[in-house]
């Protein structure tokens, strides 16, 4: 397996935690990247806090007071900066994971600090990872 991304190690990230199981895998990744590794979990609302637009801005103004660099979730999907330093979503390289069309929409301030550490693995990977972590 390879997709691991090497990130200073002073670097902390705020990981935005549900209920899903691809987050020890996510937070076993980003350790393994070298990220310092904080965690968050927005409170259940009418809206669904796993949904992108909810969690994200919640996961930033927190990070933000935790004084993180970056921000994390478990989406599959991957993060690419062109020559402009622009970031765009891009499919994650298991298609049939793929979450990308939840994150277009999001804007450019919080791709900039968003790191997604499932987008280079395939689910199966994932579910290797998040086992390892417990033994």
């Amino acid at each position: 397996m390879d997709g691991f991304n090497t990130f200073e190690k002073q670097d902390k990230v705020l990981l935005g935690l549900n209920s899903g199981a691809d987050a020890a895998a996510a937070y076993r990744i980003l350790q393994q990247q070298g990220f310092a590794v904080l965690t968050f979990t927005a409170e259940d609302t009418a809206d669904s806090p796993a949904a992108p637009a909810t969690l994200l801005p919640l996961l930033a103004e927190q990070a933000a007071k935790l004084d993180c660099a970056f921000i994390a979730t478990g989406h599959y999907a991957r993060i690419e900066v062109d020559e402009g330093g622009v970031s765009h979503i891009i499919t994650a390289v298991d298609a049939e994971a793929d979450q990308s069309a939840l994150l277009a929409d999001l804007p450019q301030e919080l791709l900039a600090k968003l790191v997604l550490p499932l987008g280079e693995f395939s689910k199966a990977d994932a579910a290797e990872i998040a086992a390892a972590k417990a033994e």
